[in-house]
């Protein structure tokens, strides 16, 4: 991952995750991935999580990159 995508997950993306309210489903996802792990395991976790993030992120630029594009073309 690119070290402007890093520094986006961290100061923009994961803040804005952590505030998120979750519900009994979430909860106990997120309990069963921080107790059943190793420390090696949970770096490779928060990697992975950290990756799909900031790449969702972007889709979703794109997408609305896309979409704003396209509604100017139909006018």
């Amino acid at each position: 991952m690119s070290d402007f995508l890093s520094f986006l997950y961290a100061h923009y993306i994961k803040p804005y995750l952590d505030t998120r309210p979750m519900d009994d489903g979430d909860t106990f996802r997120a309990s069963l991935c921080e107790n059943n792990q190793t420390e090696e395991t949970r770096k490779d976790v928060e990697a992975v999580v950290a990756f799909a993030a900031a790449h969702a992120f972007l889709l979703g630029l794109r997408t609305g990159a896309g979409l704003a594009e396209e509604g100017s073309r139909q006018t």
